[in-house]
């Protein structure tokens, strides 16, 4: 054998994601609603769906409401994700959302302070060589491939619905004052329509951006293809370097996340950012009646947007119902004595 063909016999590398997040309270904001996060091969090694995910949520619905639906929705898709039944990457990721969703609308339900709490949510899967997401809201994913950037998310909002259909131009609605209202968001309702794509095939060098739009609001494409051809750790410090210097009058999170041949743990481990997003207080009662929600079991996914309906746990309490049977027992009772002593 010929010393090409031993070298040809060499199988090629797999295909890995390294990513890095980074994220900032921005200059304006006095606290950061934003969350990030990412899987890291320990915590993929035993999940079926296994595969890399990457998740961004930017949160609203006032004083703590908007950081605690954010860090539901990231905390609660990525625990969903590991510990999916299926192999079926689209599957796993409709029903991550699906649950996410449930879960910050029935924490809203029962905590009046965070009534009304909602979030975005952008996530990214990997497996293999290929790539799916799904995404609710007007977070952001970008992919650039070679000297082009295209963005994969459709904006849930009001100026990028009346750009679809020709109402604003893109320009106008950058400056619209209308143009921070969304028309669908993770939390607001029992149920969510959810924008699932993929899979698609990946490239080596591909790189993905996930931003909200404390971000892409500032940062326009030009520039976010640019800065991506750096390193990743490069590219996301500029990224946020560029935000705070024209302002930053939301919260800034990015996750610049690159395809390279190399090993399963080839991966950048989430660093000391992270910090800034967990600043917020953390609600006792926030992580208690998970198990209380129960999602439907989904049809055969068809590649189509698509969401589940979802059954939440009767809100009544327990004690209330105890009482109710009480109360009934003892009407039966009072009843069946009364007709057997009028009998004679």
């Amino acid at each position: 054998m010929s010393e090409q063909a031993s070298s040809d016999a060499i199988p090629q590398r797999p295909l890995v994601v390294r990513a890095v997040l980074r994220t900032d309270t921005g200059l304006v904001r006095s606290e950061n609603q934003d969350f990030g996060t990412y899987t890291t091969p320990s915590e993929e090694k035993d999940a079926h769906a296994s595969g890399r995910l990457l998740v961004v949520a930017d949160g609203m619905g006032g004083h703590r409401g908007g950081a605690t639906a954010s860090r539901l929705a990231a905390e609660t898709i990525k625990a969903q994700f590991l510990g999916a039944e299926t192999t079926d990457i689209a599957m796993a990721l409709r029903d991550s959302l699906t649950r996410a969703n449930a879960r910050i609308y029935f924490e809203a339900q029962a905590n009046p302070e965070l009534r009304g709490m909602g979030t975005t949510t952008s996530a990214l899967a990997v497996r293999g060589e290929h790539a799916w997401f799904a995404h609710v809201g007007d977070s952001r994913i970008y992919l650039v491939r070679n000297d082009e950037i295209r963005q994969l998310t459709e904006d849930h909002s009001l100026v990028a619905t009346m750009v679809r259909e020709g109402l604003l131009t893109p320009a106008e609605a950058e400056v619209h004052p209308r143009r921070n209202v969304l028309q669908r968001s993770m939390g607001v309702s029992d149920d969510v329509e959810i924008d699932i794509r993929g899979p698609f095939q990946l490239r080596e060098g591909d790189t993905f951006i996930l931003c909200s739009d404390g971000l892409h609001g500032l940062v326009k494409e030009p520039e976010l293809k640019e800065i991506a051809k750096g390193t990743i750790e490069a590219a996301a410090d500029e990224f946020l370097r560029r935000a705070l210097e024209r302002g930053a009058p939301d919260n800034v999170t990015v996750i610049v996340a690159r395809v390279e041949r190399g090993e399963d743990d080839d991966v950048v481990p989430l660093d000391e950012t992270l910090r800034d997003t967990a600043k917020f207080e953390v609600l006792d009662e926030t992580l208690r009646d998970t198990d209380k929600i129960k999602v439907a079991e989904p049809d055969e996914f068809s590649g189509a947007t698509g969401s589940q309906p979802v059954e939440v746990a009767d809100p009544k309490p327990r004690s209330s119902r105890v009482w109710i049977l009480v109360l009934f027992l003892t009407l039966g009772a009072a009843g069946a004595w009364y007709y057997l002593s009028h009998l004679h």
